[in-house]
């Protein structure tokens, strides 16, 4: 079987844009793990983890429109109805029959509406820090250590700048979320890896039409999943209750909950090991998941 542990970058048409996906393991097979950012992060964040699971499935991790490599939207459209629109055309331009989709925050809302709109793709669901209500504090904090800096001279003062928002975090944790996050730029500076628009706190998206609020109501998606499902919560999470988690579990029918102990939001860079782990003995419990 052809498999490597080094991510091959690849690019691809898809919904009148250019996505960049990073891709591990057997690509022959036409079932991938794959795998969804978060808000102000990209592909970057699952480098451990999908190391770990391309031992035993195809991964893909792909940049989503405006994040990494993948272009940025001119007209400024980073709905969740075409967020969803871009996973179905990517997905359909790489030929997989069947997917287990795995989404960090909004790449996890993104992962539900998906799986709510395609049942007969997704055969497992693993969500992460996401759920329809969110602490205003977290969502704050986050735009907080956005607005800290235009740029970086070094991955140390960025790692510095980032502590104060992850207190309980690991110079490790926090290198790794640095570098899900910023890219080198001209003159060797750090920048933010994703369009300034997410940046900019005055910024206002454009009116959504009606086919753009679809899927607004993150609720009535939940509703819809029919597949496998496990919730991630990070145990020092500042963007969701225990409340919020357990509604969601109680919403989709069969699902399971995993705490990720010391882990805060960005689960994946804190945890890569602990996350993987939690995914493949999920995985592993589902005797039909396709090869």
């Amino acid at each position: 079987m052809a498999t490597s542990n080094k991510p091959r970058d690849e690019f691809i048409e898809a919904n009148g844009l250019r996505f960049h996906y990073r891709e591990w393991g057997d690509t022959r097979t036409k079932h991938a793990v794959v795998l969804l950012h978060g808000y102000a992060e990209t592909s970057e964040m699952w480098t451990e983890s999908a190391q770990d699971l391309a031992r035993e499935f195809r991964v893909i991790a792909v940049d989503q429109r405006g994040y990494g490599q993948s272009d940025r939207a001119g007209d400024q459209d980073y709905t969740r109805a075409t967020q969803v629109e871009d996973l179905e055309a990517v997905l359909d331009q790489l030929g997989l029959r069947s997917v287990t989709l795995v989404g960090h925050s909004m790449g996890g809302a993104n992962a539900i509406c998906y799986a709510a709109e395609h049942p007969e793709v997704v055969s497992a669901l693993i969500v992460i820090e996401a759920a329809p209500e969110v602490l205003r504090s977290g969502v704050e904090g986050l735009r907080r250590m956005m607005a800290s800096a235009e740029e970086f001279t070094s991955m140390e003062e960025a790692t510095d700048a980032f502590r104060p928002f992850f207190p309980y975090a690991t110079t490790e944790q926090l290198d790794r979320r640095a570098r899900a996050a910023l890219t080198e730029g001209a003159g060797g500076a750090l920048t933010w890896d994703f369009d300034p628009i997410f940046r900019d706190p005055m910024a206002r998206p454009p009116e959504p039409d009606p086919g753009q609020r679809r899927l607004a109501d993150l609720w009535d998606c939940v509703d819809r999943v029919q597949c496998p499902t496990m919730i991630v919560r990070g145990a020092e999470t500042d963007m969701l209750t225990p409340e919020a988690i357990q509604r969601l579990h109680r919403r989709i029918p069969g699902s399971r909950v995993s705490l990720i102990e010391d882990a805060g939001h960005p689960v994946p860079t804190d945890q890569p090991s602990s996350l993987s782990l939690n995914v493949r003995e999920f995985l592993q419990s589902l005797a039909n998941l396709p090869a």
